[in-house]
């Protein structure tokens, strides 16, 4: 299963290649599927490509909601003691 988690677009090189942050990490990404993106886009990056661009608005609720999961799966992990 992948999970598509949005990313911004931070830099544009040549040859349609660039760099997006996901949550503060950098990777790089080839932006070649998508027409006129631009530093400051959110996509959805799959296999190293940007497969789909986001408004900032469904870049926000996608990451809110990925937060949301990440805490509720902290708080039912089981604790050492209860194994």
């Amino acid at each position: 299963m992948c999970l598509g988690i949005p990313a911004k677009v931070i830099e544009i090189e040549e040859s349609n290649l660039g760099k997006a942050d996901y949550l503060g990490t950098r990777v790089r990404v080839n932006l070649s599927l998508l027409e006129n993106i631009q530093v400051g886009d959110w996509v959805i990056i799959h296999a190293g490509f940007a497969i789909a661009r986001l408004d900032e608005g469904e870049a926000e609720e996608t990451l809110s909601l990925l937060r949301e999961i990440a805490k509720a799966e902290q708080t039912e992990l089981p604790s050492k003691n209860n194994e």
